[in-house]
């Protein structure tokens, strides 16, 4: 699940899911660039949390765990603005593209099963799919790694009632008709309908729902509780609302029922709670759910996402030596992830229903905090400083700043969203000086 209007609000929106670090060759020590102020992991963790509801209105919740210990959780926000409705660690929020995870994962175990061949065309397990020529061509590795060439749905959902796709096979008619946007197999290229289809296969193959599937075969094998793909309009406790900031109104914010999915699928949408991904995710890595070799297989990198690599449903990333496995997600008033940093022995999940800005200044800061001052947040704390100078002094600061960099760091595109709050917060003096400094530095195509 991503953005739903174009790919640069996607990659606006869903910025970090993946694509979390910036050029820099050397870690940079300049402003913005808290370091390590010393004191426990969660007292670090706690001082960030603070720092991303002063800095972000960040509003959601987070886990940190090694092993079975928690190291930090802490929950912030609220859930629902109306009544004023508090977050709390069980709330459950929407997961968005992390759910791929459990598709993944559903697809996977099918193979170790012996009951589908990762490289056999989609037409095999699908032999009534409308475009026979296209299913013929893609294969379920392929489409777990962004790499089949099928397109996305967003522009035609959005032309429908979203109650209109509740089932799997709802999303068939709005991708069975597009041409391949390259050759299969070419390079990445992300798709939310490749995952649709893949939740046909395991429809077809199992005799169930996708979601009554991913219900017995994972969440209560694990006591995942919280998490289900529970339509919008059932009333379900403890569910999150997401928001955005409004773009007309000082401080005023929305709601994002009128842009969400209508009900979570293959695609991401469902929702969770951190306790629930940090228990996934652990089982995940333990052998609970695959193989150890099955494991190794899916989360080794086919194609790079920012300075993360996608493998079968899960990406990688290493920072300063240290590898983490996981997830990303994000869409409007949705923003999350989950981890787990092998060497170290952590499990990080998070999840928010706020504006994005809230969920990149927690993926950076924990980032910091488990692995160290690194090139992977060096160009988020460069941008972020140059936006400050920018919006609290002149565009001359922030071009002062931008010109002292280390030679090859670029600092992180954040100017429009950090623009949208200045003037949110009554600043429009501030955010047109921010995006003066875009164009100088970013200049349009």
């Amino acid at each position: 699940m991503t953005g739903a209007v174009s790919v640069s609000i996607w990659m606006t929106r869903r910025g970090v899911m993946g694509a979390t670090a910036g050029l820099g060759v050397l870690s940079w020590g300049g402003p913005g660039r808290t370091g390590d102020k010393g004191g426990s992991i969660a007292a670090r963790m706690d001082a960030a949390v603070e720092q991303a509801i002063i800095d972000s209105d960040f509003s959601g919740a987070l886990m940190l765990k090694r092993g079975d210990q928690v190291v930090y959780q802490r929950a912030v926000g609220q859930a629902e603005r109306v009544f004023g409705a508090a977050n709390r660690i069980d709330t459950r929020f929407n997961v968005a593209s992390i759910g791929k995870m459990f598709t993944a994962t559903a697809i996977l175990r099918l193979v170790e099963q012996g009951r589908l061949d990762l490289d056999a065309p989609a037409l095999r397990y699908l032999p009534d799919y409308p475009a026979p020529a296209i299913a013929g061509q893609i294969t379920a590795r392929q489409m777990l790694s962004h790499s089949s060439g099928v397109g996305n749905y967003w522009e035609a959902i959005a032309q429908k009632p979203s109650q209109a796709f509740a089932e799997t096979r709802d999303f068939l008619p709005l991708i069975a008709d597009q041409p391949l946007e390259f050759t299969p197999g070419e390079r990445l290229g992300y798709s939310n309908g490749g995952y649709v289809i893949l939740g046909l296969i395991v429809e077809a193959l199992t005799g169930e729902t996708f979601a009554d599937h991913i219900r017995r075969t994972i969440f209560e094998p694990l006591g995942m509780s919280g998490s289900g793909d529970w339509p919008l309009d059932v009333v379900v406790p403890n569910r999150a609302d997401g928001y955005t900031r409004d773009e007309a109104v000082i401080g005023a914010w929305r709601n994002n029922l009128f842009v969400n999915q209508f009900r979570g699928g293959p695609a991401g949408g469902g929702y969770s709670t951190v306790e629930d991904l940090s228990t996934f995710i652990t089982a995940l890595g333990d052998g609970r759910l695959l193989s150890p070799q099955m494991y190794a297989t899916a989360t080794t990198g086919l194609f790079d996402l920012g300075r993360a690599r996608y493998g079968l449903g899960v990406m990688e990333e290493t920072i300063n030596g240290h590898r983490m496995v996981g997830n990303t997600g994000g869409h409007f008033g949705i923003a999350g992830e989950v981890w787990r940093y092998e060497d170290l022995g952590y499990t990080f999940a998070m999840l928010t229903n706020g504006e994005v800005d809230g969920y990149w200044g927690m993926n950076i800061a924990v980032k910091d905090i488990l692995c160290g001052p690194s090139p992977a947040t060096d160009a988020y704390h460069l941008g972020m400083a140059m936006t400050a100078a920018a919006r609290d002094d002149s565009v001359a600061a922030a071009r002062a700043l931008f010109d002292a960099r280390p030679q090859g760091l670029e600092p992180r595109s954040v100017f429009e969203v950090e623009a949208a709050k200045a003037r949110h917060r009554g600043n429009p003096d501030g955010a047109e000086r921010i995006m003066q400094i875009a164009a100088i530095v970013e200049p349009p195509a």
